[in-house]
C-alpha cells in the first residue's frame, strides 16, 4: 500500500493507522493505530496489499483486539 496514513471506521468509531517505519527488505511495515488520538496498538501488514485488503486486515485486527478485550472484561 502506498499510503502512510489511513482512517478506518469500525463500529461507528474512526481509527487512524499511521506507518511507523519503512520496512527493510525482509520485514513487513509496522502501523501505529490510534482512536481519538490515543495509541491503542501496532499492526503489521504487508506492503504488497491493496488499499481494500489493508482495510479488511485493519477491520479484522480491530475486531480481534477490541472484541477480545470487551469479552474478557465482561466475563469476569
Amino acid at each position: 500500500m502506498r499510503h502512510h496514513q489511513r482512517s478506518i471506521i469500525w463500529q461507528g468509531q474512526a481509527f487512524q493507522f499511521q506507518l511507523l517505519e519503512e520496512p527493510s527488505t525482509n520485514d513487513s511495515p509496522l502501523w501505529a493505530v490510534y482512536r481519538q488520538g490515543e495509541f491503542i496498538g501496532t499492526m503489521v501488514c504487508s506492503g504488497e496489499v491493496t488499499t481494500r485488503d489493508f482495510d479488511v486486515r485493519g477491520l479484522r485486527w480491530l475486531g480481534d483486539l477490541l472484541n477480545g478485550s470487551f469479552k474478557s472484561r465482561t466475563s469476569v
